[in-house]
């Protein structure tokens, strides 16, 4: 979800930045429409995350009940809280998808061509490559001498890499995961023993 937040940032970042008309009126004709469909490409990214949250979402709200219901989940004030948020962001999640699909669905009819591409997106490389700049940053902190950050950002990059590996099915896809995992598990170790190398 914060992912998906992220590029709906991004796509309201670009709205604003228009070349002056009075300057570059030929330019700004072209850099409108490319801010146009970078804007509905970001909402095609959003629209990809947001269902694979509420597919998870959903998963684990079934795997709770039919845990109680077996009676190997006791619904503890506790478990009932965490199903609670659960059932929270599954629905705020839904409703962010049928959100961004009225908002895509004219763009959708126009730019028919552009559906394999847009088919091509998946949230699990979107995913990867938001951990991947994630541990770029976490470097750069180390470099700055910010440690507690670089360690913080290596931590979440882990806890995804590590989501990502319960998701992907491609050899390829998991090998490169894993390599990603062993690095950030050297820097945390490296970091945590005050070695930063």
């Amino acid at each position: 979800m914060e992912v998906a937040g992220a590029c709906g940032v991004a796509a309201l970042g670009e709205r604003e930045d228009v070349s002056h008309p009075s300057l570059f009126q030929q330019q700004s004709l072209v850099a409108d429409q490319i801010s146009s469909l970078s804007r509905e490409w970001s909402h095609a990214e959003q629209l990809v995350l947001y269902l694979k949250t509420a597919e998870l979402l959903s998963t684990a709200l079934h795997t709770a009940m039919e845990r109680v219901k077996q009676g190997k989940l006791y619904p503890s004030s506790t478990v009932k809280q965490i199903v609670r948020r659960l059932n929270e962001l599954y629905k705020s999640s839904v409703a962010s998808c049928r959100s961004l699909s009225t908002r895509l669905e004219r763009f959708f009819s126009r730019k028919h061509r552009l559906m394999d591409q847009i088919t091509s997106i998946t949230a699990e490389r979107l995913l990867f490559s938001h951990t991947v700049q994630m541990v770029q940053t976490a470097a750069l902190d180390e470099m700055f001498h910010q440690g507690e950050a670089s360690v913080l950002r290596y931590h979440k990059a882990l806890l995804l890499m590590e989501g990502l590996s319960l998701l992907l099915t491609e050899q390829d896809d998991l090998l490169s995961v894993s390599k990603c995992k062993e690095c950030i598990e050297r820097r945390l170790t490296a970091l945590q023993s005050g070695l930063c190398v």
